[in-house]
């Protein structure tokens, strides 16, 4: 009977462990608040247009180690280092013990690259369809020229359009495999968002209730243009990052229309 009991007892304790062991497995992590992030340690250019001496190592934070890190979605490995590499733009990735990502865009130059070029920008004036352009006029090295803008492959087409106000890093590559870095700034035009038509609707729907930014708050009053105008740039802020409004969910639309009206210098128009 003693035998039985003990039995008995190892059995569901065994039953508890591995439900305590399942749940603890089980349990799903929130990767959107993990803090895992990639950057760029080190980089060595490659010694020539056709080498493949380049090398690339990378520093990972937050998570949960340890980490595996992969070149372009290739074969994972636990080293940061990736060496042998010739010119071009490479996606580093990492993902932690807790299965969360991140990644990172590095480019590998060629040293001695005679390559350049000119830059003729376009400003985007428009907010949900963006319309800024980026021109790069080649010089240098060997015609025929391609181009890399992100990571979708390189074209041969120097024009780039619908884009977005922000930094763009453009790949050149000549007919003997050169490559050039080039960077481009499209800048914020008027949008000619309004305040009236656009923005105003926004916060008196979402912000604009008891408790919150009504007539009875004071400075966070958001019934008036002025106070909206003096804490804009917070609002874009907070918007952007989506910890506002409380309780309520903003369409991307609605976020951008905000933050091209305080880009526009929060007019009351």
């Amino acid at each position: 009977m003693v035998l039985k009991h003990s039995a008995y007892f190892l059995l569901a304790w065994l039953v508890f462990l591995i439900s305590c062991s399942k749940s603890v497995v089980d349990k799903k992590v929130d990767c959107s608040v993990s803090g895992l992030a990639i950057s760029l340690l080190t980089k060595t250019n490659t010694a020539g247009c056709q080498s493949t001496d380049g090398k690339l190592v990378v520093s990972t934070t937050g998570g949960k180690e340890p980490y595996n890190y992969n070149l372009n979605g290739g074969k994972s490995q636990p080293n940061n280092e990736f060496v042998n590499l010739s010119s071009g733009r490479y996606t580093v990735g990492v993902k932690d013990a807790n299965g969360c990502e991140a990644s990172v865009e590095i480019d590998i130059a060629s040293a001695n690259s005679t390559v350049d070029a000119t830059i003729v920008t376009v400003k985007n004036n428009q907010c949900n369809n963006p319309n800024g352009s980026i021109t790069v006029s080649p010089t240098g090295g060997a015609a025929p020229y391609a181009f890399l803008l992100g990571i979708s492959g390189f074209v041969t087409n120097n024009v780039f359009t619908n884009l977005k106000e922000g930094t763009y890093s453009i790949l050149i590559k000549d007919a003997n495999e050169c490559i050039k870095t080039v960077s481009a700034i499209v800048s914020h035009g008027d949008t000619g968002t309004s305040y009236l038509n656009d923005i105003a609707p926004i916060i008196t729907t979402n912000c604009n209730l008891v408790n919150c930014h009504d007539a009875n708050s004071g400075v966070r009053n958001w019934t008036t243009y002025q106070n909206v105008k003096d804490h804009s740039s917070n609002i874009k802020t907070r918007t952007s990052d989506k910890s506002m409004p409380l309780g309520r969910t903003l369409t991307q639309s609605q976020i951008n229309l905000i933050a091209c009206w305080v880009d526009d210098g929060a007019p009351q128009n």
